[in-house]
Order: C-alpha cells, then structure tokens, then sequence
C-alpha cells in the first residue's frame, strides 16, 4: 500500500503576526505513533522519557532520554514509541529566518542547511550533556509561555534557542560525513534517497532531469516513483513544497511577494503567481491579507 506522507499545518501554534516571533514550544507525549508527515517549520526536539524509534527521510533510529533530533522544513518523519512506554520530549518549531539575524551566524547556520544530508538528524547526549540541554529547553518553554512576557522575550527565546542549537551542531559536525544518506536508489528503496534530496534542495534550480541526472538514473524513473509514493508528477510535488515555503513567508514576514518568489525557487514571478492561484485558490497577496484580518479579529 501506498502511504503519502501528510502535510501539517503548525501556524496555529505559532504566532505569525507581523514583528512577532514565530516560535512555539510544547512537551508532547507519544504513546503509540505519529502519523507519517512533513511541516512548513523547522523542529528540534529533545526526548526526556521514555522510548521509541523514529524514521527521518527514511532513515530510522531510537528515541531514549537524552536523544534530540532536528528536522528542516519538509522533512519527512514518524515516531513508534516502544510497547508500554510513552515518549515524552520538548518540541521546537520555528521559522529558520529568525536565526539569521546575524552575518556572524552564517557559518554555524549553514551547517543547519546539511543536517540529514552531510551530518545524521540526531544526537545522543551523555548525562550531564542532557542535564544541560534539559535545562535550556525549560527555560524556553518558561520565557515562551509566561502570561505576560518580560521585556527582551524575543532576544531571550533566540539566544536559548541559539545556545541548543549550538550544542546540537557541535555534536553532530563531529560524525563522520554521511555520504551514504545520498545513494543511487535500489529496487528495495528506491524513494527515501531522491525525496530527501529534494525536500533540502527544493528552492534550487531543479528539474525531473537534473534529479534524474544527479541519481544516475532515467527521467521517465524520477516520474514513475513519484506517481507511485506520492501520487503527484514530479513538478507538482516540487511546486507544493515551494508554495508551503511561500506561505510561511507571507505570513510571518514583510517580504514584497517578488522576493518571496524568487526566496522559495520559482524562475519567474508569473509562474508563482499562478501556481499560487491554483494551489490556495487565491492571489499571495490575497491570501496575506486574508490572514492579518484574521489575527486581528
């Protein structure tokens, strides 16, 4: 059987309005599964109890205490918790675009971009490691939800937010290269490899050729996959993934609409526009403006 993995739609979680930080944290316990599925957001999470196994783009691994993950946006990923147990962690979901504040941040952020690609989705942390992640976590969830924030919230969340982050980087920049994550697809998986490729690369020039190309395999290859696992052409997968990109940027930025078209990897601006209108039924600009009515009521 087929099974497509679900797109979730985590704005309701964070504030999107304009000059406020799109970010959210939660302590989330998993007791059977979640449901295969990607998300417009980056997440970072960090297991404090329990036990399970998690699959990112394929690639599975087990969730214990002292585990954290990240996951770029579009990351395909599910959890199994173990038979009795229910795993219990901090989740982060946040736009990247709020890190980057910063020239001085380009070079620890750009090894972000090759999490699941140059460096693994996770990390184990020994235990005075994860007492110390624990802690930064908490005092996320402390600043993010306190009835009436304090002043410098935002600064507070991004530099707590950054000091995980780094620590997470640090760890994982250490493993060796994982050149195996990008293979020439098998008959027994032939799907995972080409998928996560393209959920990381998405806002880049590509096309069914150069996938093709890029795999060693046909063109006709690339299309027959991606109507078999997704039940979509190849474009028409790729034009989802930009347009969900697009939407978090109407919604939690000020960028003109002809940057956020060419942000999000669309040759030409009429080509997003209509795209756009196909996919959500209204113009961008329609569609932003139909959403501050919204968070001001």
């Amino acid at each position: 059987m087929t099974i497509i993995p679900e797109h979730i739609d985590v704005t309701i979680n964070l504030d999107t309005q304009k000059g406020s930080l799109p970010f959210y944290i939660g302590v989330h316990d998993i007791t059977d599964q979640t449901p295969l599925h990607h998300h417009d957001f980056v997440e970072f999470s960090f297991v404090i109890e329990g036990s399970g196994i998690e699959s990112i783009n394929g690639k599975k691994h087990t969730l214990r205490p002292g585990v954290a993950s990240f996951l770029l946006p579009h990351h395909i990923h599910e959890i199994h918790s173990h038979t009795g147990q229910t795993v219990r962690k901090y989740c982060c979901m946040f736009d990247f675009h709020m890190l980057l504040g910063s020239s001085y941040d380009s070079d620890w952020c750009a090894l972000l971009y090759e999490i699941g690609t140059q460096f693994p989705s996770y990390a184990e942390f020994t235990a005075a490691e994860s007492q110390g992640l624990k802690e930064t976590f908490h005092k996320l969830l402390v600043e993010s939800t306190r009835p009436v924030p304090l002043p410098g919230r935002s600064g507070m969340i991004r530099s707590l937010l950054t000091e995980a982050l780094l620590v997470f980087v640090r760890a994982v920049s250490t493993h060796k290269t994982m050149d195996n994550l990008v293979v020439i697809p098998d008959l027994q998986q032939p799907f995972w490899p080409i998928i996560q490729y393209l959920h990381v690369h998405y806002t880049s020039r590509l096309s069914r050729e150069s996938l093709a190309d890029h795999f060693g395999v046909s063109a006709p290859y690339i299309s027959r996959i991606f109507k078999h696992y997704t039940g979509q052409s190849f474009l028409t997968y790729l034009h989802q993934l930009r347009i969900e990109s697009a939407v978090n940027l109407l919604l939690s930025t000020n960028m003109p609409i002809v940057d956020i078209s060419a942000e999000t990897g669309f040759d030409s601006v009429r080509t997003f526009l209509r795209v756009f209108h196909n996919t959500k039924g209204l113009t961008p600009k329609a569609y932003r403006k139909m959403h501050e009515r919204q968070i001001q009521q």
